[in-house]
């Protein structure tokens, strides 16, 4: 009201004035002789006082919204709060509950968030790899199957620029308070090694979760249960198949988070689709054998984590399982049956305030699905599983606040008496990753990997691989 006094004032002055300024223009005004040109200057008068009863108007309408801006704010009271969501009913906000920013919009105790990141990597090898975006062993340099010792590759590409959408719902009642969320992510790697001008969309993450204090339901596609860390570099391939294992496909998921004393357990659970990501069809009868077996795959972890010595970020490790079945409707190699399985552990070990330790470990057998074995699940001559462990360890040092440095170490080492002939045995690369920040949405990235790759019967092949890339998130 302080604020509305004097703006009244001021407008009834205007106003004042200017009927003052027609008054004293009308009487000015040289006395015509006419009648006709009398009609005229009264007409004119006329209009001259419609417009400034306009004006009038106008003002009022003006000064009857700035009253009621100014009573909302010296009241102090909150807006009145959203109805109760439920399963039947979808409740818009009030308006002055919504709010809307560049990159994310909140109406109602709902929000949607966009995310993502813009990226161009550019990638040189000295030895060719299977593929050169997506790179996962290196090819055998023997002539004997089609290689060439020294032959280097160079290839740029955007395909790894990402989009998502976040959204955080509101509470349901009726799940006792559940918190919904939904998550659809994408990136443009579909189809690697297509044409560069032409990069296809390719459903990363899309899920829908139910969230209370402890507990969560998740129902989608998202990460593996096992094995949920990734290193630093070829982020691509993840070092899929050459020492991390563990990829995305559609599950069914629960976690519950109890807490005791200065620890935090997390305990999950999850059943899924064998051959989301090798669509193993060994018998070729048009039906993946994962599906065929009638039964889901079974995925747990068991992490426990903890604040140790000064640190702000907790120590986790954790063990995790993985168990699926195939079948195929003709013997393949004599067999009809086959199942996979893997153990892993997992760990993040912070040891100083600008050092940290993590990586991974595991070992089971016909591990195709799950990224190991060096993509190799089954013998197509014995149809013996092939047995196979791995893993692999990364150290963070944050140089400064601009520069982390990542050196390490990732392998995938089938048993070579379970490899088929001219089948890969080993697969290891040292590398050293560099992420340069000059500013928060910038990323810089070097990367340099040594790779090698060996082969059962033939020459082994040797790569350089150097990665460079500029990502700009959002």
């Amino acid at each position: 009201m302080k604020i509305l006094v004097p703006c009244l004032c001021l407008l009834s002055a205007l106003v004042l004035c200017d009927q003052d300024r027609v008054k004293a223009q009308d009487t000015n005004q040289p006395v015509k002789s006419s009648s006709a040109s009398s009609a005229d200057e009264i007409e004119a008068l006329k209009n001259r006082v419609a417009e400034l009863e306009r004006q009038n108007r106008e003002a009022l309408r003006m000064l009857a919204e700035i009253k009621a801006k100014l009573d909302t704010a010296e009241s102090g009271k909150a807006a009145p709060a959203a109805p109760a969501f439920d399963q039947k009913t979808v409740v818009n906000a009030p308006p002055n509950a919504e709010s809307v920013r560049w990159n994310e919009v909140t109406a109602g105790g709902s929000k949607i968030r966009l995310y993502g990141f813009l990226r161009f990597d550019m990638m040189i090898d000295s030895q060719h790899p299977n593929n050169p975006q997506v790179a996962q062993f290196i090819s055998s340099s023997d002539p004997s199957a089609g290689g060439k010792p020294g032959a280097g590759n160079f290839t740029a590409t955007p395909r790894q620029t990402r989009l998502g959408i976040e959204f955080t719902g509101p509470r349901i009642a009726a799940l006792n308070g559940a918190k919904l969320n939904g998550q659809l992510e994408v990136d443009f790697n579909s189809n690697p090694g297509g044409p560069e001008s032409r990069p296809l969309l390719r459903a990363r993450h899309a899920n829908l979760k139910l969230d209370w204090e402890r507990f969560t339901i998740l129902a989608g596609q998202t990460w593996d249960v096992i094995s949920p860390l990734l290193p630093i570099v070829n982020n691509q391939g993840d070092m899929n198949y050459a020492g991390n294992v563990g990829d995305r496909r559609p599950q069914l998921r629960a976690e519950w988070r109890p807490k005791t004393g200065k620890g935090q357990w997390t305990v999950t659970g999850a059943v899924g689709l064998t051959g989301a990501v090798d669509s193993l069809d060994l018998d070729n009868d048009g039906y993946r054998d994962g599906e065929e077996s009638g039964r889901p795959n079974v995925q747990s972890r068991i992490a426990y984590s903890r604040a140790l010595w000064a640190s702000d970020q907790p120590a986790t490790f954790a063990v995790s399982g993985w168990y699926a079945w195939e079948n195929t409707a003709r013997p393949f190699a004599g067999r009809t049956d086959f199942t996979s399985q893997l153990m892993s552990i997992d760990y993040r070990l912070p040891l100083t305030s600008r050092v940290a330790l993590r990586g991974e470990g595991w070992w089971g057998r016909n591990l195709l699905d799950v990224r190991g074995g060096v993509a190799q699940g089954i013998n197509p001559t014995t149809g013996r599983e092939i047995r196979a462990r791995g893993g692999w360890a990364e150290l963070a040092y944050k140089i400064s606040k601009q520069w982390t440095l990542y050196p390490g170490y990732t392998v995938d080492d089938p048993v070579d008496e379970d490899a088929p002939a001219r089948g890969r045995t080993r697969n290891r690369a040292f590398y050293v990753g560099n992420r340069i920040t000059p500013a928060s949405p910038i990323t810089f990235g070097l990367d340099y990997l040594r790779w090698r790759t060996d082969y059962k019967g033939l020459a082994r092949g040797v790569d350089n691989r150097v990665n460079i890339f500029l990502q700009y998130n959002f």
